[in-house]
Formats: structure tokens, sequence, C-alpha cells
């Protein structure tokens, strides 16, 4: 199996973004224009409905409020899947044309639609395998940790059926353990799964998450490296910014995970988003350049050219 070579991968992606700035912002603004006027005139009232359903207790008003943000998720895809297509087959240097704007829905992008919504359900799908798995094995362990003597309160739980304020030492350690377990088995399906999702899709004209899936095998590391270095700079400016817009306290506030600790973020949240939308719509074209290059690089570095129609496998 081939090895993509990290440091290559990075400096393409890098040169790429910054040497083709222009087509990138060509090919991403007008998309990203109608994400983010989507998202300001869905999603702030989105927010708005969530925090009046929660704060009335109406049940029926917080289903409303997700069923519309999930149809704006659902035609947000369309866009994503334009601005897809068009950076990887520009990266793989199967199109190098330039534009002043760029839209598009033919074949392909219908195409990469659908390999988006066959990443969503599949990464949603092992995910819950992956909880359920944790959930059941921090059962076990919690249990022969109190018939062990480790865990008394375990013994009080059963009896009175109420979960203990304080926690001994090693359910909390069992608990740290667990949750990190599912975050460490969610990064690796997921850049298993989406790395080579566009360049597949695109160079190969299929829908094909275990093409992908067989590509990367051996390489998660390498995979994960180069997205570290070329979007983790990206995400970190973001967070950055929107620290300093909302307040770093907003960023850091614990969370109990109710419904009305939710609405409390998002109602705090809601008066910023013309602004960290501003932001998004910003840095796209780095985010999206950055993100596309270095996966269309890494899939022409492991796929030869037979397997690839019309990629270009040289890297410039």
């Amino acid at each position: 199996m081939a090895k993509i070579p990290v440091g290559k991968t990075i400096a393409f992606s890098y040169g790429f973004t910054f040497g083709h700035i222009g087509a990138i912002i060509g090919k991403v603004w007008l998309p990203m224009l109608l994400l983010t006027l989507g998202g300001f005139f869905v999603v702030s009232p989105y927010y708005e409905s969530f925090s009046q359903a929660v704060a009335q207790d109406n049940t029926a008003l917080v289903e409303q409020a997700i069923a519309t943000l999930m149809i704006y998720i659902l035609i947000s895809l369309v866009f994503y899947a334009m601005i897809y297509v068009a950076l990887t087959r520009e990266a793989l240097g199967i199109s190098q044309s330039h534009s002043l704007f760029h839209f598009s829905l033919g074949a392909a992008e219908w195409r990469m639609y659908g390999a988006m919504i066959a990443f969503g359900f599949a990464f949603a799908i092992v995910m819950f395998l992956i909880v359920l798995a944790a959930v059941l094995l921090s059962s076990v362990a919690i249990g022969a940790l109190g018939a062990a003597g480790f865990a008394p309160e375990i013994a009080t739980v059963a009896k009175t059926g109420t979960a203990p304020k304080v926690m001994s030492p090693a359910v909390t350690a069992v608990g740290s353990l667990i949750s990190l377990f599912v975050m460490v088995a969610g990064v690796y399906v997921f850049v298993r799964l989406f790395s080579l999702l566009a360049p597949v899709t695109v160079a190969e004209e299929q829908i094909s998450l275990g093409r992908g899936w067989q590509l990367t095998a051996k390489n998660f590391w390498r995979l994960f490296l180069v997205l570290v270095a070329t979007i983790g700079p990206v995400f970190l400016l973001v967070l950055i910014c929107e620290a300093f817009v909302v307040g770093p306290d907003a960023m850091t506030m614990q969370s109990d995970g109710s419904f009305a600790d939710t609405a409390a973020r998002m109602e705090r949240m809601r008066p910023h988003l013309p602004v960290l939308y501003g932001l998004s719509f910003v840095l796209s074209p780095f985010m999206f350049g950055l993100l596309l290059s270095g996966s269309a690089f890494a899939y022409r570095a492991l796929v030869p050219p037979p397997a690839a129609r019309g990629v270009i496998l040289d890297a410039p």
C-alpha cells in the first residue's frame, strides 16, 4: 500500500491555496454568499425559535425548529458540493478555468451531494455503534469496580435509584477513559471516511465510501497530520476570533447538556451571528483551498494513473 508523503502534501496545500487564491475566490464566493445569507435568515431565527420553545416548554415548537434546521442543512450541502467539485477539479488538474464567479449544478455536483449524504449517514451509524459499545463497556467496568469494592456508590445507586453527586476516583477514571475512546474512535472513522471523499467522487465519478476507506488504509496518521497542519491553523484562528467576538467565558462555560442550557448558549450567541457569518465567509477560500487541495494531492499519491480518469498525477 502506497504511503502519503506528509511534507509534500502540506506544501502542496499551502502552495496551491495561496498561489491560486484568486481562482479559489472566484469559485467559492457565490456559493458561500448564498450559504451565508441562508444561514443568517434561517439559523438566526432558529436560535430564537428554539430559545422561545424551550422557555415555553413547547416540545412541538422545538421539533419544528429542529426540522427547519435539518432542511436548511440538506439544502446547504448542495452549495458545499458545488465548492467541493470545483476546487477538487482545480487541485487535481482536471479543470483550470478562471472566472469571476462559479455556479454549477451538473451530474458531478449532485454526485458529490449524494456522497456527502452517504458520508453523513454512515458516520452517524458508526458513531451510534461506537457510543453503544462504550456504554456497554462502561457498564461492565463500573459493575466490576462496584463488585470489587472500588466504587461503593454503585451499591447506593442500586438501592436508591439516584446517582450520587460525587463519584469515586475509579468511576471517574473509567468515565474519562470511555469518553476518550469515543473521541479517538470518532476521529479515526472521520479521517478514514472523509479525507478522500471529494477526489474519489470527482475523479472516479462514483459514490464509494468503501473506496476511500480502502485507499486510506495504513495512512491514518499521515492524513491526520495533514489535516492538523492545513486546516488546524484556520480552525484555531476561527476559535480565537469567536472568543474575541462572543467572549472567552461563553466559549468555555460548562454545559449540562439540557435543552435549557443549550437554549441559553444559543441566545447568547444569536446577537453575534452576523459577525461570525462574515468571518466564515472571509476565511472560506483558505479553509476550502487547504482542505481540498491536500485531499486531492493525497489521492494522487495513492491512485495509479489508470484508476484516476483524467487526473494529472505529477505534482506541480
